[in-house]
């Protein structure tokens, strides 16, 4: 970890608290070309200790994780760093990870963003990079990369968590959408990046992640959720001026047949197809 390459990384947190992510349990605090920065949309504060190559801020509004990857970029630009990484609190990401980061990043420059392979607990279902059809994302069977590799990204997206970015990647993307405060939040920033450059560098890397909607029953959360899920399609539509009726009907009726609940058709019609706001 001896490069000059600067990394700021980002990790959101909600409602967990920080002394329980895995993540910072194998954070080298020595590498002063690392810096995270912590982003809590939780409603309560919490106690983090000082260190000089981390950043904590409390964002009592849980303003979204656009507003908060928006925020990292803005610290990485004070900072003068090359690239941020994203990162969720329920993804499991350990600190030796970045080795294989830095070794693409030397190889393929700052022309491309930079992915890993994101699956389920059990190791069988792929959720990153998988297929996306009208803006429906489609699981693949797991699939193991063994050295970083040029992949298109035709009819495929990525999601959020594990992506790092070049900083001039994203300056020319303009960022993310803040109205997009969580679901579609990562389908807008890949859509406006194939608008650059349709290839992304996907790297050796598999990282475990819980993916809403494939985490048994939930019912107060995941209705809860759907409105988000609406306002995300909706302002999805207006920014890339594309159809996501289709996602949004899909989900409300699986919804509906996973919770005999006829909520659903309500937040939709309050949430997609009026202006509510969250």
């Amino acid at each position: 970890m001896k490069d000059k390459l600067k990394i700021l990384i980002v990790l959101v947190v909600y409602r967990k608290k920080i002394a329980d992510i895995r993540f910072l349990k194998t954070f080298d605090f020595s590498c002063s070309n690392i810096h995270l920065y912590i982003h809590d949309n939780s409603p309560d504060s919490q106690y983090i200790s000082t260190q000089n190559n981390i950043t904590y801020y409390h964002d009592c509004h849980n303003s979204g994780v656009s507003h908060a990857y928006n925020r990292g970029f803005e610290i990485a630009l004070k900072e003068g760093m090359d690239c941020i990484l994203l990162l969720d609190q329920d993804t499991t990401f350990e600190f030796k990870c970045l080795l294989e980061y830095y070794s693409a990043y030397y190889e393929f420059g700052n022309k491309f963003i930079y992915a890993p392979c994101v699956c389920n607990v059990e190791n069988d279902k792929q959720y990153s990079p998988a297929y996306m059809n009208r803006f429906v994302g489609h699981v693949l069977p797991f699939n193991k990369v063994y050295s970083a590799q040029l992949y298109q990204l035709n009819s495929r997206s990525v999601i959020n968590s594990g992506l790092m970015i070049p900083m001039s990647i994203f300056k020319k993307i303009g960022g993310y959408n803040e109205n997009i405060k969580l679901d579609f939040s990562d389908v807008y920033f890949i859509e406006k990046y194939k608008e650059i450059n349709n290839h992304l560098i996907l790297l050796p890397v598999v990282l475990v992640h819980s993916l809403s909607g494939d985490e048994g029953y939930d019912k107060e959360r995941e209705l809860h959720r759907f409105k988000f899920y609406c306002v995300g399609a909706r302002e999805l539509a207006d920014s890339l001026n594309q159809r996501t009726l289709f996602t949004v009907i899909r989900r409300a009726a699986r919804l509906i047949i996973k919770y005999h609940s006829l909520n659903p058709i309500t937040t939709l019609a309050k949430y997609y197809f009026s202006d509510g706001m969250l």
